[in-house]
Parts: structure tokens; sequence; C-alpha cells
């Protein structure tokens, strides 16, 4: 090994070569502008707006012709809104005019989240290829996701929101021969591929039968299995929580347990029935065995909301904690003609965070009984 191989592995991320070239990069935290995902800033203006013919174009009707600019000034960033009708926000505050942004300052265009990153040029692109193996891993579990369910005894539908790390979350749902739903959401400890992979592993298990030898209608015996299964020594020190529900149209029961996740929420009549057990999460270290269980019956026209701890765990503008406490009257609420359920409660999550993007996957799945 020569001196300079040696000097290459001695090197750590922080010492990066002097006189590295710097990049000035803004990049918009959503799957929707995939093929835009990254903008370089230079000495020229970057234009962002609605219409064709911006540098960066936000389709979106909350987004003005043209919104905004951003440019170099004597190497520092400088966002300037260009008149735009709902204002350009900088970490959750409109600005009035030029304002300096500083290495992770998040702006806010319509409904998109933007970040302003820079530092030497192999730093980003490091970071840039870790983005794309986690933005493969948020896909991967999304074709995971079944198709919504507008007809039959149950009607379901969700959204999935994978933070800019991605999490652990994942949910599914099918019918039994028999005719019982099943349907379950789980959400593995942590960010990051690791996570990602262990939460597609658990759902394809129970997309397709669930654990060996057990009745995917038993869901008791269905999280017995899969501690069984995912020790989280086995698994990279990882272990998940999970909610299952299995609902018999015939008898209108809805039988459920959850391992160390919160409760779901039945709202029927305008009031709010939690819906849960309290177990150990699955894969912790301490065997569950036979989880404790419950039933509840569904009378005609309830609804069913079941998210992740992604959707209410955020932090207010102001820097409060939010908790599900400050969540539940939102899902208590009632619908708003014209908007999916799923949406006006992505929308109040979306306010109580401020608009910034979440730290944490959001799953919001949301089931119907006629």
């Amino acid at each position: 090994m020569d001196e300079t191989e040696r000097t290459s592995i001695r090197r750590t991320s922080a010492e990066e070569p002097r006189g590295e070239p710097m990049l000035h990069v803004l990049q918009v935290e959503d799957d929707s502008v995939a093929p835009a995902r990254r903008a370089i800033l230079g000495e020229i203006p970057l234009r962002i707006g609605r219409v064709e013919g911006n540098d960066l174009v936000l389709a979106s009707s909350e987004v003005s012709r043209h919104h905004c600019s951003l440019v170099l000034q004597d190497g520092r960033a400088m966002v300037t809104d260009l008149g735009s009708t709902n204002g350009t926000l900088v970490d959750g505050r409109r600005i009035e005019g030029p304002t300096p942004l500083g290495h992770g300052t998040r702006l806010r265009v319509g409904p998109f989240s933007l970040t302003y990153l820079t530092g030497p040029r192999r730093a980003l692109e490091r970071a840039a290829e870790i983005e794309r193996d986690l933005d493969r891993a948020a896909r991967y579990v999304r074709a995971l996701l079944p198709p919504a369910m507008v007809e039959g005894p149950v009607r379901a539908d969700w959204r999935f929101v994978p933070s800019v790390s991605v999490g652990g979350d994942g949910f599914g749902y099918r019918t039994l021969p028999d005719g019982r739903f099943v349907f379950w959401l789980l959400d593995v400890m942590g960010h990051g591929l690791g996570s990602a992979l262990l939460a597609a592993t658990v759902m394809t298990l129970l997309r397709e039968g669930g654990p060996p030898g057990t009745d995917p209608g038993d869901g008791a015996a269905v999280l017995g299995a899969l501690d069984a299964i995912f020790p989280m020594e086995r698994h990279g020190g990882l272990f998940f929580t999970v909610w299952y529900g299995a609902y018999d149209p015939a008898t209108r029961a809805l039988h459920h347990a959850a391992a160390g996740h919160h409760a779901a929420f039945l709202v029927e009549g305008g009031a709010l029935r939690p819906v849960g057990t309290r177990n150990l999460p699955i894969g912790a270290g301490l065997s569950l065995g036979r989880p404790d269980a419950g039933a509840v019956p569904v009378p005609p026209g309830a609804r069913l909301h079941l998210f992740s701890d992604g959707t209410f765990e955020t932090l207010t503008p102001g820097g409060k904690q939010n908790g599900l406490s400050d969540f539940l009257p939102f899902v208590a609420a009632p619908p708003m003609p014209g908007v999916a359920e799923p949406d006006r409660i992505l929308r109040a999550a979306q306010q109580m965070a401020g608009g910034a993007p979440f730290d944490d996957d959001v799953s919001i799945l949301v089931l119907d009984f006629p």
C-alpha cells in the first residue's frame, strides 16, 4: 500500500481536500417532482414557479406562475419572493424581502417543501447516493401497498408519505376465503434501509398468508408467531409495533390485537372510540406468547382510523412537541365535502407540523363499514 492509499483511508468525511469545489443545492422533498429533485444554484437566478419557462416547475394551484427565485451573492444563497399569492416561507416564516439561507434551511412553496444544502462537492455527492438508496427503498415499500377498495363489505383508502430519511412503516389488507377481512399497520423502529427492508419483509409475509400454521383471522396468534420469527437479535437490533384486525361481515365483529402500537379509533355517530390492546412490541426481546386481544361490534356506517405515530409526533413551528392527544380532535372532526378522508387527515397532520417535512413515515389507513 502506497502513501496515497494510506492517506485516502485515513481521511474522514469531515476532512475534505482543501480547495474542493463547494456546491449549493436546492432539494425538493417530494416524489412527484423526482426529475427535478435537486437543482444546483449559481450566480444566475434560479426561478421557481407553476408554469413552464421557470427553471424549477412545481405544478400546483398553490404555486404562483412565477413564485420565487434563488441566487448566489458573494457565495451565499439568497431567496426572494416574486410577489406570489401565497408567499414563500423560510423555516415556517413568510419572507418580505431577499432572505439569506443557511445549510439545512427549509423553504415552503405552496404544498412543496424544499431544503437548501451546501458543502464540498464529494460530501454532497455521497449524500445524494445515500438518498437514492433510501428513495429506492421507499419505492419498494410503496409497491407492496394494496390498491384502494371502493366496493364490498369494507371500503379501504390510505395515504403514505415516506420521510426524508425513510422510516419503517408498512400496512396492508386482504379478504380471506371465508369472507373475513384482515388488515394491519406496522412501524419498525428507526430509519434507513434496514428499517424499510424489515417492514417490506413483514408486509410480504402477511400479504402472502401470514406466519405458517396460524389462522390469519386470529390476530393474537399472528402477532405471537411474528414475535417468534423476528427477534431483534437476529434482525439488526430492530423491533416493530403492529396493529392487527380481523373483521367478520357476518357478525359485524372486529377482532383486534396490538403489539406496542397505539389504538386505532372507531368513529360512530360522531363519537371517537379507541380500539386496541396493550402488549410489548414484536421482537423486543421478551416473548409475547399469546398477546392480549379484544373484539368490538362495528355498527353500520362506522369508520375506523388507523395511523402511524409519524402522523402526530411532530413539532409545531414554535418547537412544541405534538402528541396523540393533539391529533385526536382532527380525527373526530366531521368529514369535509369533496375531500377523501385520508387526505383530510393528512392535511391535519401537515397543519400540526407547520408544513415542515415529516421526520418519520406517515401512514394513514381509513376503513369504512357500510
